[in-house]
């Protein structure tokens, strides 16, 4: 009988003999993740198992939609792990491995937002917008981590009578589930009004006003619909903050007050004539108003050019008993 040694010594020469090393290495034993979290479009080995060492990046399956979950026959792993030289004995015996897509969350104005964009373009509505409100909040949507999120609306039908809607909204994103939605959407415009109280006469500067959104239907004939509405010009009565404004409740500034001392100029070929006046009304730069001659006493109708001086307007000759010059 052959000893020990030898018995050994040719073993070790019959491996190498038909290439088997005898050193070689028996199958690491994968070390399966206590979560499963996928970030990309695949599930591969690194992500469900903690050594996967250079083979980490070896692909398992398709990934579920971001923001969702799948099951993964674990038979199916087993076979993954195996063919990349991982031996994943399960002893658990689990019969399928639970797998989270992260993503990155849309929010409900998103899907609020795209609902309204999608009913504008439907109904081609000009300088208006809509304001959209569900029935019931939609599950969480969710794209792909490090993706903008949008949401794509399909199927969108709008009752203009009553501002009911139903659509069908999802992420977009690969495997992502539409979601049926129903609510209620009012056209709205954008209106300026006061950031603050503004008392009355006050002079309104642009950094004075804000805009908000108004429903159309609640919008009074007459109401200012641009800054340059208000900008510049006065209100007849205090405004409050948020209120919207009427323009004929709004007046140009008042530039010659009512009693004023202005100089009357009337003028006619070669030379101007000036006399003195009183303002029987107020007026604002460009305006019309009543002057008295104060030497004369007669009443004419003059437009204002600055805070002190006005221009006869009368194509009919006028005593204005004042000097001419040239």
């Amino acid at each position: 009988m052959k000893p020990l040694r030898t018995l050994i010594v040719s073993a070790a020469f019959a491996a190498l003999a038909i290439g088997i090393s005898p050193l070689a290495a028996a199958p690491t034993e994968a070390v399966l993740r206590d979560k499963a979290i996928v970030v990309g479009d695949t599930v591969t080995l690194g992500d469900l198992f903690m050594n996967a060492g250079d083979k980490a990046s070896t692909p398992v399956s398709r990934a579920p939609a971001p923001g969702q979950r799948a099951a993964i026959n674990s038979a199916h792993v087993a076979n993954a792990a195996r063919a990349a030289g991982l031996l994943w004995p399960n002893h658990e015996r689990y019969t399928h491995l639970i797998v989270n897509r992260d993503g990155t969350p849309v929010t409900a104005a998103q899907v609020h937002e795209a609902i309204a964009l999608e009913l504008s373009r439907q109904q081609n509505t000009a300088d208006t917008s809509f304001l959209v409100e569900l029935d019931r909040e939609a599950e969480a949507l969710y794209v792909a981590k490090g993706t903008a999120p949008r949401v794509i609306v399909t199927d969108l039908t709008f009752d203009a009578r009553t501002g009911h809607f139903n659509a069908h909204v999802k992420a977009d994103a690969r495997g992502a589930k539409p979601r049926h939605l129903t609510g209620r959407a009012t056209l709205t415009r954008k209106v300026p009004v006061p950031a603050g109280p503004v008392a009355r006469g006050e002079v309104m500067r642009d950094d004075m006003l804000t805009m908000i959104d108004m429903e159309v239907a609640r919008i009074a004939p007459g109401t200012a619909l641009s800054r340059s509405d208000l900008v510049g010009m006065a209100p007849r009565t205090a405004l409050r903050r948020g209120q919207s404004v009427r323009v004929s409740d709004l007046h140009l500034p008042v530039a010659v007050e009512k009693d004023a001392r202005v100089t009357l100029l009337f003028e006619m070929p070669g030379m101007v004539l000036t006399a003195t006046g009183r303002a029987l009304e107020d007026a604002p730069i460009g305006g019309l108003v009543r002057v008295i001659n104060t030497r004369s006493h007669r009443t004419v109708h003059a437009r204002v050019i600055t805070p002190d001086r006005v221009v006869v307007e009368s194509s009919a000759p006028v005593q204005v008993a004042g000097r001419a010059t040239e």
